[in-house]
């Protein structure tokens, strides 16, 4: 169990269902997804961790203790989670401990709306297909299809986040039902 869940259950409550080696293993994996795709150093495992988390909150120590590292170390990830809008820091009042929080449970917002990256990428292989010559040299040819492809993509992911929050509403539903499990890799019938 994890020193977050520990402080939050009581003396005689059942001990919950959490499974530390599978998460411990998610972190693991996810962080190291995070940084394969360009997330910085450690972040990605802070990152996997404070979504792993029941409260989606830990203390700096707290993370230090269950990644095993420097607090120096924690504070380049959490700052950099913060700049880019996945945190927050939070004081409780009375108290003078800082807890890292993700900002949403639905932090991929944060990632879309920071700045249209799909919409400024599109922009440039389009600029840059003209440069190299228009679509009749490979180079512009190669850009321009590109600039189509973030076209594409941004059209699916808009009408993916318009689609969303009343299709996790619903899941969210079906999840409080007794007796529901949900399936390992939802899907929708398009």
């Amino acid at each position: 169990m994890s020193a977050h869940a520990e402080d939050r259950q009581g003396p005689d409550e059942p001990p919950d269902s959490r499974d530390e080696q599978g998460v411990s293993e998610f972190v693991s994996h996810f962080g190291g997804l995070m940084a394969a795709s360009g997330m910085p150093g450690l972040t990605g495992y802070v990152f996997a961790l404070l979504l792993a988390e029941p409260d989606a909150e830990l203390t700096a120590s707290q993370i230090g203790e269950a990644l095993n590292v420097s607090p120096a170390a924690v504070s380049g990830a959490t700052k950099y989670l913060a700049d880019i809008g996945f945190t927050r820091k939070l004081r409780r009042p009375g108290s003078r401990r800082v807890v890292h929080a993700l900002s949403s449970d639905d932090w991929y917002e944060a990632l879309l709306g920071r700045s249209n990256v799909i919409e400024a990428s599109k922009q440039l292989f389009v600029e840059g297909a003209q440069a190299a010559g228009g679509v009749s040299t490979p180079a512009g040819r190669r850009l321009w299809l590109n600039a189509q492809w973030f076209t594409r993509l941004g059209e699916v992911i808009e009408r993916e986040m318009a689609q969303w929050p009343a299709e996790r509403e619903a899941l969210l539903r079906e999840l409080d039902e007794p007796g529901s499990e949900p399936a390992e890799s939802p899907r929708r019938d398009d």
